[in-house]
């Protein structure tokens, strides 16, 4: 059983992308016209004008690496599903094999490792400017906050040595939503996003300095049967939960049938393909702040708060390496031809 685990970039996708950088780089005559032209009264532009073009392609590059970035999420995605698809077919075909467990198992592996490669996540979410830097943990099932319970209960938690606590509430028969909600609103006070899985575990979402909060035991304690009253315990949290971790668990088992792994990939098909129009909705939005970067004329206000923008989307962690150099490309070959005009 074998299925292909490399890259694939059509001549469709790279004009894509072609498409992306050059659109970045139309702007280029316009604004080395307005800028290198000399007027009667000055040889060289004024600051507020240099200041005004690098503003506008630093945001011009910023905005190619986003995109670069949502189009090597969805080459990785659309991969997955022909894989997938392809998997379905061969274990249909070798269901009576008694290592059919075992390829599945080392295939399902490679599909991991190539999706943590291609700049997709554990949910099968492109890693692009609005998740990177993210940190997702997950909390033991063995710790239940959420189902309801005959009696009120109060639960406290420290979270590490960051300094963040929170005490939680939850009144007797409230419902899963209801104390989803608590537990939410306990945590949003600190910056930290609560959701939950399929399973109904719980998983907290931080970014920049919060992490810390996620990244050490928590010591719980409790008045009732969620946590149980004394001395507080230690909760470690766990890596957040992979889209592909059931289907690798059925090829662990050896009593695993067609049926229950044609029902899992077909699952993960409805994911991926919620996925890759999560990506292509976020593409129309970039290609919208596109069209107002190049839009001319633009305020100072305006090229300050994008120039503040992209700023803090340069500040975070790198996922992809490719759409990176892409980026330094343009904006390298851009900043040079300003220069000499000047």
């Amino acid at each position: 059983m074998q299925i292909d685990t490399s890259p694939a970039v059509t001549e469709s996708q790279l004009a894509s992308e072609s498409r992306v950088s050059t659109a970045a780089t139309s702007a280029t005559p316009q604004v080395n016209a307005a800028t290198a032209r000399p007027s009667s009264k000055l040889n060289k532009p004024s600051n507020s004008a240099q200041h005004a073009a690098l503003s506008r392609w630093v945001s011009l590059a910023a905005i190619a690496k986003s995109m670069g970035q949502s189009e090597h999420s969805a080459r990785t995605l659309q991969q997955l599903s022909r894989q997938l698809k392809s998997l379905d077919i061969q274990i249909q075909q070798t269901q009576q094999s008694p290592d059919v467990g075992k390829k599945v198992n080392q295939l399902v592996t490679a599909m991991k490792r190539q999706l943590q490669q291609g700049g997709v996540d554990n949910r099968l979410q492109g890693n692009d400017g609005a998740t990177s830097g993210r940190l997702t943990k997950a909390l033991t099932p063995k710790v239940d906050l959420l189902s309801p319970k005959p009696m009120d209960e109060t639960v406290s938690i420290v979270m590490g040595r960051s300094g963040k606590a929170v005490s939680l509430v939850l009144p007797a028969s409230a419902s899963r939503n209801e104390n989803l909600q608590t537990v939410s609103e306990a945590f949003a006070g600190h910056n930290i996003e609560v959701g939950v899985t399929e399973r109904n575990a719980l998983l907290f979402h931080a970014s920049g300095d919060n992490r810390a909060a996620l990244k050490e035991p928590w010591l719980m304690m409790g008045t009732g049967v969620r946590v149980a009253a004394g001395n507080p315990v230690a909760v470690s949290l766990s890596e957040e939960p992979h889209a592909l971790d059931e289907l690798q668990q059925l090829s662990q088992q050896n009593d695993a049938r067609y049926q229950a792994y044609s029902q899992e990939i077909a699952k993960l098909q409805r994911n991926i393909q919620s996925a890759l129009q999560g990506i292509e909705s976020r593409r129309q939005q970039i290609m919208l702040r596109l069209q107002q970067v190049q839009r001319p004329p633009m305020s100072e206000e305006h090229l300050s708060e994008i120039n503040g923008e992209v700023q803090q989307l340069l500040q975070r962690p790198q996922q992809n390496a490719v759409p990176m150099l892409i980026s330094k490309a343009n904006i390298t070959r851009n900043l040079v031809s300003f220069s000499l005009g000047s």
